[in-house]
């Protein structure tokens, strides 16, 4: 009976001891680990660390569910992914939440963008530049998008707008050059794919859109010079060996078809 009752308490005296050993839950500065997560899963993007990425953005939304800079994020890892239908989601909810950000716009647009849903994309798209016209970028992209939605004016003006606030952007000028070319202005057209030439000597699809301008025009000999300075730059790409390299074939073979032959000398003197 007494060793009973000594071990009984024994185990009293010793449990709070054990307690007292147990570790506990530290107290975290919610917004400052937030804060930080959304600093290093930016960072792991930029390095794509998709991965890390990702797991940040989730542990943010796990602590708080609408956090537009989260939301944001796990719209860009799905872009990363090229998953672009699961991009648009959590985006959405980041666009409801924050309108006035043109961070999450601009990311929703190119989400649609990559899903080829052109007119939800020029619209989010539009929105990012009218929130920060500083960024040419938004601009630009915005511009191609009108132009794939068919709104070919609306595009011109866009990327002029662009070129103007900033040439040396790069492709503005090139993208500006395909908008006319769809609208069949070829010879403006022409004339910014040579303008793209001389701002990007390697925006070697400025050379592809002259050679087209040139072959619409029926000037065989320039559009095979074209698509020859777009193969020195790109020779083994997929679009090199199934449209540039058979088109410029094909040119060679009617530019030798247009010289006529030599007449035969008079042999009766």
């Amino acid at each position: 009976m007494k060793r009973a009752l000594s071990l009984a308490l024994a185990s009293v005296l010793i449990l709070p001891a054990l307690s007292a050993c147990e570790p506990q839950e530290k107290d975290i500065d919610l917004p400052a680990e937030i804060a930080r997560n959304l600093e290093d899963a930016a960072a792991n993007l930029r390095n794509n660390k998709i991965k890390e990425a990702e797991g940040q953005y989730k542990w943010i939304l796990d602590h708080e569910a609408g956090n537009v800079g989260a939301l944001t994020g796990m719209g860009k890892v799905a872009i990363a992914r090229e998953d672009y239908a699961a991009a648009i989601g959590p985006l959405e909810q980041a666009v409801a939440k924050a309108a006035d950000n043109a961070d999450t716009q601009v990311t929703l647009g190119r989400a649609f963008a990559g899903h080829k849903d052109w007119t939800a994309a020029a619209e989010h798209l539009g929105k990012a530049w009218a929130l920060d016209g500083e960024q040419e970028q938004f601009g630009l992209e915005y511009g191609v998008a009108l132009r794939e939605a068919g709104e070919l004016a609306k595009s011109a003006e866009i990327l002029l707008e662009v070129g103007e606030l900033n040439p040396r952007i790069q492709y503005v000028y090139r993208e500006l050059g395909r908008t006319q070319m769809a609208a069949e202005e070829l010879d403006k057209a022409l004339r910014t794919f040579m303008k793209a030439q001389t701002q990007w000597k390697g925006d070697q699809d400025s050379y592809a859109g002259a050679a087209m301008v040139y072959e619409e025009q029926g000037k065989v000999t320039k559009a095979a010079d074209q698509w020859a300075a777009y193969i020195q730059q790109d020779c083994c790409s997929t679009y090199s060996k199934e449209v540039a390299q058979p088109r410029l074939a094909a040119l060679k073979k009617a530019e030798n078809a247009e010289v006529p032959e030599s007449p035969e000398p008079d042999m009766d003197g």
